[in-house]
Formats: C-alpha cells, structure tokens, sequence
C-alpha cells in the first residue's frame, strides 16, 4: 500500500469528520475521477447498445408501459443526465491548474505552456481515434482538447473572476436555449403558414418552400414511427462489418465534433470546467471544508437537481413528447439544464467528500480511486470494449437488449475496469494510456513499471 493510501486509511474505525491533508487530498480527487468514469458509461451506455433514435423518446420502441424500461429511462434522462459529465467537466478543469501549477514550481519559461499544450495537442489526437477508429460518436476528448486550450490563463486568476465566468457562460447557455427555442416556433409558424397556401393551391414562392421543407423536416425528426424506420435502419449498419459500422457512426462523430459543439456544447463544457477550477482554489472540490458546509451543499444541490429532474419529466409526458406543447405550458420561458446538472454535479461530489471524510467509506472509495488513475485508460477501454460487444464486428448485440438490460453490462464493465486497474497499478507507476500520453507529451519515454521496492509498498 502507498503512503497516500496508508494515509487514507488512518482514523477509518471512527467519525473523525476533518478537511483532507495535501496527500490524502489527491486519493480524494482520484476517487472522485473513478466514480466519474463510471457514471459517464450510465450516460453513454444507451447510444452504444442502441440507435440515437431510440434513446431519448420510449415511444419509438413502445417502451412506454414497461416498468423497468420507464424507470431507467426516467433515471438517466432526467435525473443523471449531464451531472456524471459535468463532475468529469470540473475534474478536468481542476485537473489542469494541477498539472500547470506544478509545472510552474520546477520550469520557467515558456516550458509550462509548451507542455500544456502539447498535453492537449495528444489528448484531440486521442479524441479522434476514439470518435474515428474505436467508432464512438459520442467521445468527449476531442471537445475537453479545444475548450483545454481557453484554461491556462486561468491558473492566475481569483476564484471571483472565474465564478463571474461560470455565471456568465450560464447566462449565455439560456440565452442560446432561448434563441433556439424561437427558431422553433418560427419554424412551425412559416411551415404551417405553406402548408395552408399548397393546400389551398396557391403558388408557393422560394422561400415559402423552403419553409415547407424545413417544417417538414423538422417533423420527420420527432415523428415516432420514422423514427423507428430509421432507428431499424441504422441498428443493421451498426450489425454491419467495421467498414459498415464505420460509415454509420462517421456521421454522428462529424455532426457532434461540429454543428453540435458551435452550437452549445462548448457552453456546456467550459461551465463545468471552469466551476472545476473555482472549487479547486477554494478548496472545495479537495475537502478543505467543514462537513457541514458539504452537508448543505449536497442538500441544496440534489433538492434543486432532482426536483427539477421529476418536474421536466412529468411535463414531458404531459406534453405527450410534443416539443411546441412542453414549452407552451412552462412558467420560465428559458432552460434552467445547466443549472439542474449544477445542482445534480454538486450534490454528487459533496457526497463522495462526505463519505470520504467520515473515515467510514475510504475502504469503498479507494479502489474507484484506482480507477480514477487510469481515468483516460478506463475511459477508453470503454470504447473499445462496448464496441466489440454490440457492434457487428464483435458480438453483435446493438439494439438487441432492453433499455434497462444494457446496465447489466455496465456493472460488468465496472468491474473489470476495477480490477484491472487495481492489478495494473501493483506493477506498473500509470495507466498504459496515461504513460503513453505522459511519454508523448514530454518527448521522452517516461518510467512504466514499479521497482521492487514500490511493489512491496504498492
């Protein structure tokens, strides 16, 4: 056992309740890490078993008397949703002030930012590999490189400034659902306004055709039945050979690598990341608080996330999945996601740091800190390992299991992660990824395997 670790576990048998030391510290954040990697599966497990078509609505699939389908569907969209990414977001802005903080005690120069950077170069790198050769649409490597680059300079700047940011890219979030949401009541107001004029005969100028088609369009994409049609299409080229599978998830890589990432998704990381940061220097996100603090903190957060979780849904089906009628019947005429994935992100790391701080649980969360180690490892072994169970050139189950019997294989591949990262690290100093990924972002090959002595201790 390492010494982080032998501090860990130190006042285990009883409630010592104490903010964590400068070492037991980084064990807190790596175990945060794991737990993270393993919501992020609960997220993405859906879109690897199934097509994109059938996730978000159960009407495609006729999923909507079924208990258990209901309720997972229910859990995951509603409750979880965005919360498991958002705690990956705020590690990973957190993670970066480490990285660069430390650099900068040991370098000087230009050699810190010549390192992040390079760091961040690599890590695109690996988000193309994983969107393009692993055929996973939805890697979020690829968006963490481009938003990792607006960080460094906030390794000097006061926690109020990236508070103000975080509110404001917050603000800028509604604004942009907002916008969005006018689009679509404009959209529907032209379609109709065509469609009413061909079907009195009338003459239809370009741009009233074009109208036509855009509304149309639009209704093609939320009607259940095409849908369906779409969703059979797309599960026999994921049941296809790699050549297949490769062109069928091409285009969803594509579509979210771009027009999805300009059009919100950047919001929607550099929140979380720069949230990230501001706990880091508060010393929040490391548990340098007063138990009481997280206490409130994780009320406050589950209350607002969860309540606003059971209320989007409930106006969701009363809606009947009818996007012009969810709106029509809302009190606030903008989004409040971000803050519910705030509120939910929130409630989940004060309850880790709760339970890491009684003394009680660091038994539970010392081996999700293993996990948390080898984060870009498990994140995309993954991949790797969903995609050779669903698609068509490996087992071939895509679109085969039910909604709720696709977390039979997450908890499978919890555990192996687990225990291959617990039995890696016995011999070895880092993830075979994170090595690579330390090696290629220092030119030079770094040290892999533990010295004897580190195995007694490991």
């Amino acid at each position: 056992m390492s010494t982080a670790e032998i501090y860990a576990f130190q006042g285990s048998a009883s409630l010592s309740f104490k903010p964590t030391d400068k070492k037991s510290r980084i064990v807190l954040l790596d175990a945060i890490r794991g737990i993270a990697i393993c919501g992020i599966l609960l997220m993405n497990i859906p879109y690897f078993g199934m097509s994109g078509h059938f996730v978000d609505d159960p009407r495609v699939r006729n999923e909507l008397g079924q208990a258990l389908n209901m309720r997972t569907w229910f859990i995951v969209q509603f409750i979880l949703e965005g919360s498991m990414r958002g705690l990956f977001s705020c590690l990973f802005g957190a993670g970066a002030m480490l990285f660069i903080s430390r650099l900068e005690k040991l370098n000087q120069g230009l050699r810190p930012a010549d390192l992040y950077i390079r760091r961040l170069i690599w890590l695109l790198v690996f988000g193309l590999i994983n969107g393009y050769v692993l055929n996973w649409a939805g890697d979020i490597l690829y968006h963490y490189a481009i938003v990792g680059f607006f960080l460094f300079p906030f390794r000097v700047a006061k926690p109020r400034l990236v508070m103000g940011l975080v509110i404001f890219f917050v603000f800028i979030s509604m604004l942009h659902s907002w916008v969005q949401k006018r689009s679509a009541f404009e959209t529907r107001s032209k379609g109709m306004a065509a469609m009413q004029l061909e079907a009195n005969k009338q003459t239809l100028t370009e741009e009233q055709k074009a109208d036509l088609e855009k509304w149309k369009g639009y209704q093609d994409d939320h009607d259940p039945k095409k849908n369906l049609d779409k969703g059979n299409k797309e599960t026999q080229e994921f049941r296809g050979n790699y050549a297949s599978v490769w062109r069928a998830n091409g285009k969803w890589t594509t579509l979210l690598e771009t027009v999805k990432f300009h059009g919100g998704m950047f919001y929607d990381i550099i929140i979380f990341m720069l949230l990230g940061i501001f706990l880091y220097k508060t010393g929040i996100l490391t548990g340098q608080k007063s138990n009481t603090f997280y206490l409130i903190m994780m009320v406050i957060g589950y209350a607002f996330g969860i309540g606003w979780g059971i209320m989007q849904k409930n106006q969701v089906l009363a809606a009947n999945f009818n996007y012009f009628n969810f709106w029509m019947n809302k009190t606030i005429p903008v989004s409040l996601y971000q803050l519910h994935r705030m509120g939910t992100t929130l409630g989940h790391m004060s309850l880790i740091i709760l339970l890491w701080n009684s003394g009680w649980f660091k038994w539970l969360l010392i081996p999700f800190s293993k996990m948390g180690q080898m984060a870009f490892t498990n994140y995309l072994l993954q991949s790797l390992i969903c995609g050779l169970f669903f698609y068509g050139y490996g087992l071939g189950y895509y679109g085969k299991l039910q909604r709720y019997e696709l977390y039979y294989v997450v908890i499978a591949v919890w555990a192996f992660e687990m225990v291959f990262s617990i039995v890696w690290l016995q011999f070895f100093r880092f993830g075979p990824l994170e090595w690579l990924w330390r090696s290629l972002t220092y030119w030079e090959w770094q040290p892999l395997k533990r010295e004897r002595t580190e195995m007694v201790t490991a």
